[in-house]
This record gives C-alpha cells, structure tokens and sequence, in this order.
C-alpha cells in the first residue's frame, strides 16, 4: 500500500504557525529582517534551537537596561545585491545610499557588541566585516536627495566650480540686458526664465525684433516670446558642455562607486544576514516582554511541561475586547505518553490542543514560549489532525478527510513525535467512532508518540483510566453557572454536560427531560459518576484553596512577628545609642576638667604625667562603662544560629562573640591569637577562641572621607585615618581635632590624615593645629605608599 506522506512535518498551517509569525512582523524594526522572518520555522536541530534562545535571553536582558538598537533606517538591499552581482552595472546613488547605510549598521552594531559580556550576541557580532575603509570612502558622498556631492572627485568638483562661474556670469549679463530692455518697454515681464536647459527673457510679441537673439518658443498665449539674446549665446553654450561633462562625470564616480562595492559584495550579503539575525532577536525579545513569555527549557526526559501556557493568537484577540485567556497547565511525563482531553462542547478542548502544539512550534523555531515555564522534548515531527478537514474538490466528507489525514500521520508516527488529535472518531456512528479512536490511540500507544485528543466518548474516557500509558484530564464546567471555567483538571475525565448546556441555551425543557428519559442507563450513571467527581474535584480544590489561603494568614502573622521583633530590637538599639551618647558627654566633662587642670598646670612633668593617668583612667572607665551597657542591652545571643565552627576569622568576617548577641565585624588581626571585633559601636580585643564566624565578608574600604562622631555606627573603623580633601582650612581644623580626640579615647596610636598636596593651606594649618595639640606625640609626612607628602602620619601620646 503506497504511503501518503504528511503535507507538513510540523502542521504549521493547522497550527496558524504564520499568525505567530504575523504577530512577531510587528516588532521588527526594519524591512531589511522580513526575509529571515519568512524563513523562521520549526525544526529538529537542537544546538541552533538553543543558540537562538540564547541570543534571546541575552537580547531581552539587555532590553532592561538600554533601549533596543534599531535598523529603521534601512530597506531590504536584497534586490540592490542582485544587480550589483551583474559585472559593469553601475547602481543609482540611492542604492549606493542603502548599501553604504548597511556597512555604517554592520560597523555600529559591532562596535556596540564587541565588548559585551554577553557571549551569544558578541558572537553574533564578530561575524560583521569591517567597513571603516569603505565608510571613509563612500560616506558623505551621496546624498540623501539623491545627488552626487561635489567632494567625490576633484573633477565633479572643479567642473562645479566653473558652471558656478557661469552661472554668475550669465546672470549678470541677463541682469543688465533686462534693465536695458525693461525701459523700452519690450519685456513681458522684468525676470529670467529657462527653456530647453537655457536662460532666455520674456519678450512681447509685438516686440520681438527688437531683440537680437534665438527663440525658444512662446506662451500658449502667443503674447510671449523667449528670447536667448546673442550676448549670452556663447556662455549658454559653454554652461550646456560643462553640465554634459558633470552628468559624465556622475557617471563615472557612481560606475567607481559601485566597483568598490561590488568588490565588497559577499561582506555586505554576510552583513545583512547577521543584521537581519540581530533585529530579529530584538522582535523576539520585544515579543516575549509584550505576551510576558519564557525561555523554554529542552530536555532528554520525555515530558510536556508547560505551566500557565496561553495560545498568543487568542491572548491578541481578547486584548481588543479587554479580556485575558485562562492560561493552562499541563504537564506529562514518561511514563505516561497520552492524554484523553473530554468536557463540554465550546469549553476550550481545543484551544487546548492548538496551545500545546503552537508552543512546541515556538519553542523548536527558536521563540519565547507564552507561558511561564516550557519544559519540553525536542519532537521530530508535530502531526495535528484538528478541524474541520472537508474537501469538496477531493470529494472528501469531514469523516473520510480526518481519517486520510491520520492514515499520513500513523504511517510515519514514532516515539520522537507529538500528535495531537481533534474529536478522534467524530464524525461518524458513535460505537464504530469510538472503536476506531480506540485502535487509533492503541496504534500510537504502541509507537510510543507523545499524544494528545480530545473527545467526548466514554469508552476512550475508560480507556485512558484502564491504560497505564494514558492520563485523563477534562476541562473544567461549573455546573452551577452552567459555564465553562476553561481551566484544564488532569486526572479526571470531563462530562460533555450536552444536556445541561442545551436547557441553559434555552431548549424545550420537555425535549430535554425527554432526552434524560432516553439516554442508556450506564450512560447515566457514568454520567452520574463523573459529576460526582467534578464535585469532589471542586470541594478538593476550594479545601486547597482554603488552606493556601490559611498558610498566608500564617505567613503573615510570623512576618508581623519577626516585624515586631525587629522594631523592638532596634528600639533597644537606640536606647543602647542614647546611653552611648549620654557616657560620651560624661566623658567630655571629665575631658574639659582634665584640660582645665592641664593649663593650670602648663609646663610641668608632673602635669604631664598626671594627664596621661587620668587620660588611662577615662579610657578604662568609658570602655567599663560601654561593654557593660552593650552586654545589658544586647543580652544573650539566640540559640539555633548556624556558625562556622572551623573557620578562621579573617578582616571583614561578621563574627558572634561570646556572650554577645548582636554579630560583629573583624576589623584586625591582633598576633596569632586575638582578633579586634566591631559591634555597633563598641570596639573589642578579643581572644579567637571567643569568636564565631557568621558570614565570610571582606575588609571595607574606606570611603572619600571617614565619618566621625557619637552617632556614627562605625567609629572605630574608620578611626586610622581621615580624609580632609575640598574641605576648607577651618572644616578640616575642626574635623581632625575631633578625629584626634575620638581616637585618643579609643586608644589608637598611629593615625593618617590625608589632605593632599593643592597649594599647602590644608597642611600648614594641620600642621600648626598638630604641633600644639595635647594628645599628640609626634607627626611627619607619609611614606611614599602611603600618600607622601600629601598625608601625614600622627602618633599619639600613650
């Protein structure tokens, strides 16, 4: 028996596959891309699949930082390459524009991928020759009118120039035969007109004689004459040669115009195609944020997953009613190949269908897939029977064109393809229908075809319960509105509800009661029995919903509580800043006091000497003062937290300290055994066995200036230096001395103060304030790495 092949590999035009391409035209940017448009189809080559995906992603990630690069200035050149391949043609300047206009694209669009990190794209990009020679050459030297600028050849230039002469000359001449002419009263009219490519006056008629010259015709009127005078003969002559050598010339530089581009002809072909690749990964990107689509994932394991999926066609028909479709999911794995697909006559069985093979299409043509996740096989063939296939030129009856259809599709069916099959055995008597939709699908079963079908039979309905390759699913009726919900249940079989469906639209309800009456008892039952399950379905799912919406009340009371914790947390954080800030002005007192007693006592030793005692006392007071506060008002650290247990702490590392529950930072290494740990404001040295690794981090870098003060949250760490840089001479004098004094009460021995070198106003005054300054040792510039002369080292007094 001779086969009969399938029209289409991958039932694009059952599908609409040119629908999906019609939507995809809109969001192309030039013409120059409609060829690679017509050219997109599915197929079964997986690394070019994934590689145009990937230039997808890329593309759309890009969209969401930087407007789409464009090519709207730009025809299709195809037809001007046809020509150009023909040897002594030489093309129009128009043309010559458009190509030039391709090379100056392929010259941008590389310069602005080449060094993106976005590898598909950058790929794309290092395909495009260079043009940058054939630019300079070429650029500038056609117009967008269409003329040949003058700069593109000395010669046009040159001959220009002389016709610009002779055109001034002429005019002038014209200009003084006028006035002589205008005061006989000779002239029609006081102006310079052109006939036959000439300058010629308007002479009166009656006047002609009166004019030496050549006529060049006259007025429909015939009250005009137009007059070449004599005198402007020879320059008319001379003006007529050069415009013959200028058009000569023209052609010339456009017959060396087209020669270089000519010689260029495979870059520009090449050009074009990646060009055309790039616009068209921008429209699939533009496509997939409009219809909010997803990358679709291709797998070994044989599984359909697609989660919320839409048909783009439907979506963009209820767009203009300000509608939404109800998206899909569905989702079939091995070993399960097959799935019944039954409900109600217009509740979206098919739509169902169309959307499963029209994402599958997408997907294998290198499209976003409207859906939010696509998971799927790579299929070899997409064979669809869906629709009415009647042929009244064949002589087919709707039965007979499905079953010529599915012969095609049965002949060739293997474990690689998808088939989806619309009202399987419709279309004929009921029992023999369905007996045959049962061989059918036992066929495909056996082939191993990933399958899809619809129908409203109870024995396929049975056959896809009994079959442990088969998965019933129905679309979902609510039979209390007695509408469709267009939702898909996997798992059960649907009802086709014919009856309730025909008593909504409104039909003898006597008629109907009679077909209740008349129906098979089994089938009532089986009827029966699967609204029983629809209601069982429908209470399962309002119980799922009662418990997701549960589980969020839930979610939200602990987010409240954490919420709650964490403002009591912070409140204790700014009490403990309050009685920080209140020890510091304590302190400040003692300060003053200290001072006070310092001047009193100016030059002696023992003044001396006494001042640094009670400057060691008021640092050990403050820091007694400060831990305890700090471990009163943080308390315990919370039990659970995951730590890190054999992990040396390292500058940057948040760390626990023992005892303390609030984390902290390492900002030193102190020999082999302590570290120094910065907790809000409170500066430790601590032993490392005291200490916990909470997260691995890295030593900060110090800002453009170091923030000082009670109420900063990282005083210490940026205690060993201070930027005064654009500061003023009394912002950075007042600045440093209490960056002096902070850092005095910390303990910090050796500081940096950076001001740069300028004009020395900073570090003279610096200078000047460090030399008198009590807590200062000693102070000179920086080592060389460490700023030189525009920082300066201080130590401080011990």
């Amino acid at each position: 028996m001779k086969k009969v092949e399938p029209r289409d590999a991958f039932s694009r035009d059952v599908l609409e596959f040119d629908g999906i391409r019609g939507l995809l035209r809109g969001f192309l940017s030039s013409p120059l891309s409609e060829p690679r448009l017509a050219a997109l189809e599915p197929h079964a080559r997986l690394d070019e699949i994934r590689r145009a995906l990937e230039r997808v992603g890329e593309a759309r990630d890009l969209l969401r930082t930087v407007p789409r690069p464009r090519l709207d200035q730009l025809e299709d050149p195809q037809p001007i390459l046809e020509r150009l391949r023909i040897e002594g043609i030489a093309l129009a300047p128009l043309e010559i524009l458009d190509l030039v206009s391709v090379a100056r694209a392929a010259r941008d669009f590389h310069t602005l991928f080449a060094k993106t990190p976005l590898p598909r794209l950058k790929e794309l990009s290092s395909g495009l020759p260079d043009f940058r020679s054939l630019i300079s050459e070429l650029e500038g030297k056609v117009l967008p009118d269409g003329s040949v600028d003058s700069s593109a050849s000395p010669q046009l230039a040159r001959i220009r120039k002389d016709l610009e002469r002779l055109r001034q000359e002429l005019e002038s001449t014209l200009e003084k035969i006028l006035r002589r002419l205008s005061q006989d009263e000779v002239l029609q009219d006081d102006v310079v007109t052109i006939r036959d490519l000439r300058m010629v006056i308007p002479v009166r008629a009656e006047e002609k004689r009166r004019v030496s010259g050549v006529v060049h015709g006259a007025s429909s009127s015939g009250a005009t004459v137009y007059i070449e005078p004599l005198e402007t003969v020879p320059l008319n002559n001379e003006i007529v040669v050069l415009k013959d050598r200028e058009a000569a010339e023209v052609r010339r530089i456009l017959g060396v115009f087209s020669q270089k581009l000519r010689e260029r002809l495979e870059d520009l072909a090449q050009s074009v195609d990646i060009l055309s690749e790039f616009d068209l990964a921008f429209a699939k990107a533009e496509f997939a944020r409009e219809y909010d689509c997803s990358i679709p994932e291709f797998a070994a394991e044989r599984a359909v997953i697609l989660k919320g999926v839409r048909h783009p066609l439907l979506e963009e028909a209820l767009r203009g009613q300000g509608r939404r479709p109800v998206p899909l999911a569905i989702e079939l794995r091995e070993p399960t190949t097959m799935m019944v697909v039954s409900g109600p006559n217009a509740g979206g069985k098919t739509l169902a269908l169309k959307a499963i093979g029209t994402a599958v299409l997408m997907a294998q043509s290198g499209l976003p897939v409207a859906a939010e996740e696509a998971r799927l096989p790579l299929f070899t063939r997409v064979l669809a029977d869906i629709g009415d296939q009647q042929s009244i030129q064949a002589n087919l009856s709707t039965f007979s064109a499905h079953i010529t259809n599915i012969q095609a599709m049965v002949e060739v069916t293997g474990a690689g393809d998808l088939v989806l099959l619309d009202e399987i055995g419709g279309s004929t008597e009921p029992h023999e229908g369905a007996a045959l939709a049962m061989a059918i699908l036992e066929h495909l079963r056996q082939a191993r075809a990933t399958t899809f079908v619809t129908t409203h039979y109870s024995r396929l309905k049975a056959y896809a319960a009994e079959t442990r390759e088969a998965v019933n699913a129905a679309m979902e009726f609510d039979e209390a509105t007695l509408q469709p919900t267009y939702r898909l249940l996997i798992g059960l079989p649907g009802s086709s509800s014919a009856l309730a469906i025909a008593a909504r639209l409104g039909l003898d309800p006597s008629i109907v009661e009679k077909a209740r009456e008349f129906l098979d008892p089994r089938d009532a039952e089986a009827a029966s029995f699967i609204a029983r399950l629809d209601e069982q379905n429908a209470e399962l799912a309002d119980r799922i919903a009662q418990l997701g919406r549960e589980q969020g009340e839930l979610e939200s009371r602990k987010a409240a509580l954490e919420q709650k914790f964490e403002q009591e947390r912070r409140a204790r954080l700014r009490e403990l800043d309050a009685r920080l800030e209140e020890t510091i002005r304590q302190i400040e007192k003692k300060l003053e006091t200290v001072l006070a007693d310092l001047r009193a006592r100016e030059g002696t030793a023992a003044a001396a000497k006494g001042l640094s005692r009670k400057g060691a006392a008021l640092k050990r007071e403050a820091r007694e003062e400060w831990n305890a506060q700090v471990l009163e008002t943080l308390g315990v650290a919370p039990e659970g937290e995951k730590l890190e247990e054999d992990q040396e702490p390292a500058v940057g590392d948040r760390v626990r300290v023992a005892g303390i529950s609030t984390p902290g930072t390492v900002i030193a290494l102190v020999g082999d055994s302590q570290i120094e740990v910065e907790v809000g404001r409170l500066r430790m040295r601590v032993s490392k066995g005291e200490v916990r690794v909470v997260a691995r981090g890295s030593a900060p870098a110090p800002g453009p200036k170091a923030v000082l003060g009670a109420s900063a949250t990282a005083a210490v760490a940026v205690a060993e230096e201070i930027h005064v840089i654009g500061d003023s001479a009394e912002e950075a004098r007042e600045r440093v001395d209490k960056f002096l004094d902070q850092a005095y009460l910390a303990g910090r021995l050796r500081l940096r103060i950076i001001h740069g070198h300028g004009k020395g106003i900073l570090k003279k005054t610096l200078h000047e304030m460090l030399a008198s300054h009590p807590h200062v040792e000693k102070f000179y510039p920086a080592a060389p790495k460490e700023g030189g002369t525009g920082a300066t080292i201080v130590e401080l007094k011990i």
